[in-house]
């Protein structure tokens, strides 16, 4: 079984979960359905969250939903007796979480897979409650984050994959970028053409894995502004006002 993963199990203040539940078989199936068409990777805790694997959901119908089975025919036979499983994966950058039913071996597109039936209900946990602006190819959005080492070096640009008055996701595909969950990196700087460059701390809040339609595997970091001033929140909300009129402009 796996030892470490970004895709933890999420926690919650009493009352709290239930303004990120979702009870709607519809919805539920859509969220599914839109994650294995990603190939987006999931977290299969077994009995807690000490021991997990990491799988891939491969389909999810009215009828329940396939996962692709582990490595390991032990772990497999564990996770078939296992008292409580629990998944976690992720989708359009919010992390979704829900107890899964008792899984059973089956057969998806001729290759050994698990099934079960659809969760009774989700939870979809996207703490950045702000509207987030997914950043067009063409834009070239950069994130300019000054290495924390005394050392002189050149600071690690970033490409932003959305963008949104509370934070950004940051996609780490450029070398030498270890981006680290929980961690605050301040004196960041981010071009906004035609608005205005503001310079804002941000803390990394959570760390995930994206698969690409070639094939590809890139992580990500959903990031928060810390405490960003009022300059910084007027940059932030004329630039996403620009963009949604530019995309509106384009429809």
């Amino acid at each position: 079984m796996s030892k470490r993963t970004s895709l933890t199990v999420e926690k919650f203040l009493d009352g709290e979960e239930s303004k990120y539940q979702i009870n709607s078989p519809k919805e539920i199936q859509l969220i599914l359905q839109a994650v294995a068409q990603k190939k987006s990777v999931a977290v299969l805790y077994i009995n807690g969250e000490e021991h997990f694997i990491k799988s891939i959901l491969l389909a999810a119908t009215t009828q329940g939903m396939w996962l692709d089975v582990g490595p390991s025919e032990e772990d497999n036979e564990t996770i078939l007796l296992a008292d409580s499983l629990t998944l976690v994966t992720m989708h359009q950058g919010a992390k979704v979480q829900f107890s899964c039913p008792p899984l059973e071996l089956a057969v998806y597109a001729s290759h050994p897979a698990f099934f079960c039936t659809l969760p009774a209900s989700m939870l979809r946990v996207q703490r950045r409650e702000y509207f987030r602006l997914p950043i067009p190819a063409d834009a070239h959005l950069q994130c300019v984050i000054p290495h924390k080492s005394e050392t002189p070096m050149k600071a690690a640009e970033v490409t932003i994959m959305d963008i949104s008055i509370g934070g950004i996701a940051l996609a780490c595909r450029e070398q030498g970028v270890q981006l680290a969950e929980g961690e605050i990196y301040p004196d960041c700087r981010i071009d906004l053409p035609g608005i205005g460059t503001l310079v804002a701390t941000i803390q990394v809040k959570n760390l995930f894995d994206v698969t690409t339609p070639n094939g590809q595997t890139t992580k990500h970091a959903g990031c928060e502004f810390v405490q960003p001033d009022g300059k910084t929140s007027m940059l932030l909300q004329m630039y996403v006002a620009k963009m949604q009129s530019k995309i509106s402009g384009l429809r």
